[in-house]
Order: structure tokens, then sequence, then C-alpha cells
């Protein structure tokens, strides 16, 4: 009896999803404007946009302004709209530094070997070659005079300019597998490493900090932008058109942070 009470609610839900496949496919627009209509047969039926998206995204890539990229792909978009028979030209719309992005490969290469997840900012100059240095954190200081005083120990290093995450699970899934208390605390102890070393770079000029090493002979710049997603950062401009300036991934950042500050 409980078997045949199972078999009738499956086959029962399995009719009831039949019924609103069906009311769905039935729908009707609420216009019979051809146009209108029209319109929704193509966007709806016989969209473009995955292929069209692919070929931006995947073949021509990011689209910097100044950049090889944008020209192809301002290129291809007037070819299509001439395969589509629509009249288009290019207009010129201010003026850019010329860019290109080059081949990344970073490497930790003491105390151990490891390939980093990085990625060079924009407009961020090259290093012209295999380039190596040693990684500097900022570190705290008791007065500006200290500070000032402090800043020629840069020359030649690799500055860290962001504060290390104290973790880096996307915070839905922390939400979600872990205790309110932990993730208050976590949230609690990531507020507090942001505003640190924001103090800390406060004397150098705060986000102007990175130009401020430069001038002082720093051999490169690393920053962590982390969108709060698995493996995902944001990837801004340099801050400095002096010295290479690049991103690392959370975790690749982090992992630097903690031997640079151990002295490692």
């Amino acid at each position: 009896m409980r078997s045949a009470r199972i078999a009738r609610t499956i086959l029962a839900v399995v009719m009831m999803g039949l019924v609103m496949s069906q009311i769905a496919s039935a729908q009707t627009l609420r216009t019979d404007d051809p146009v209108i209509r029209q319109m929704w047969t193509v966007g709806m039926e016989q969209s473009q946009t995955e292929s069209l998206a692919q070929i931006l995204t995947d073949f021509i890539g990011p689209r910097l302004a100044g950049s090889p990229n944008l020209d192809a792909a301002a290129d291809w978009a007037l070819s299509k709209y001439e395969e589509w028979g629509v009249p288009a030209r290019k207009e010129q719309y201010g003026t850019w530094n010329g860019w290109q992005f080059g081949i990344t490969h970073i490497d930790l290469i003491a105390p151990r070997v490891q390939t980093l997840d990085a990625e060079v900012l924009a407009w961020s100059p090259g290093t012209g070659g295999p380039m190596e240095g040693d990684v500097l954190i900022v570190p705290e200081f008791p007065s500006e005079a200290a500070a000032t005083q402090w800043l020629p120990s840069v020359e030649g290093k690799i500055v860290l300019v962001s504060a290390p995450e104290p973790m880096c699970r996307a915070p839905h899934e922390l939400e979600t597998n872990a205790t309110p208390e932990t993730v208050e605390r976590l949230a609690q102890q990531r507020q507090g490493l942001q505003s640190a070393y924001r103090q800390r770079l406060a004397p150098f000029g705060g986000r102007n900090a990175a130009q401020r090493f430069a001038d002082a002979g720093a051999a490169g710049i690393i920053s962590s932008s982390w969108s709060n997603g698995w493996g995902v950062n944001k990837v801004f401009s340099a801050s400095t058109r002096d010295i290479p300036s690049v991103d690392l991934s959370c975790e690749d950042y982090g992992m630097v942070f903690r031997m640079a500050e151990n002295e490692q």
C-alpha cells in the first residue's frame, strides 16, 4: 500500500510537471504587434549572444583603451555590422597611451619554488627580462619621521601594498557552513587587518603609496584585490608607470605575505 501511494505521488508530480510545461509553452505575448513579436522571437529563440560574446571574451580578449585588442574588437564589430547590412563606422574618442599585455610569469624562488597565480595590472611597465627581488612588508611606524627614515629600505625590493585576507573562502560558503559567531569573528578580523595596513601606508600617501615606493627605488609592487569569490580578483590599472605592478590571487598573496612577515 505504501509503495502504491509513493508511486501515485511520483506520478502526480510528473503529471504536474508536464502540465506546467504545457502552460509555459502555451503562453502568448500581450500584443499582436508583429514587430514586437519578431523581436521576442529573435531575442528568445534565435539569440546570438553566446556566440558573439565568445568571440569578444575568448578570442579577442580584454579590450583596454589604447590596446591592439580594442582595435581588433572594433574591426570585428564593423565586419559583423556589414554582414548584417547595418551601416557603421569607427569614431575617434579621446587619445590613449598604447599598452599591450605580454607574458606574465611570477615564481616564488625561495625558500622553495612555486609558480604564483598573478596578473599584471593595466599600463604596468614590463621588467625587460627576468627580475628577482626580496618581498617587503610595510611595517608599523611610531611617527611619520620614522616612516621617512625607513623609506630608503625599499630600494630593490618588491613591496606588498595590500592587507592579507584572513581566509579566501567565499563569504556565502562561510555563512552556509560556519556558525554566526565564526562569521562575525572573521569579518572583524578582516576589517582589522585592512584598517591596520591602511594606517601603515598612510605616511606614504595611502592609495598613492606605490608611487612613493617607486620614487624611492622599489623594484616592483604586489597587490591583491580579492572579489570575495573562489579564485576571483579585481584587476585594475597600475598605480605607477615606473615599476612593474602585479596582482596576486588571494591564496598566493596570503602565503607570500606570511612568509615576508616571518622573514622567510
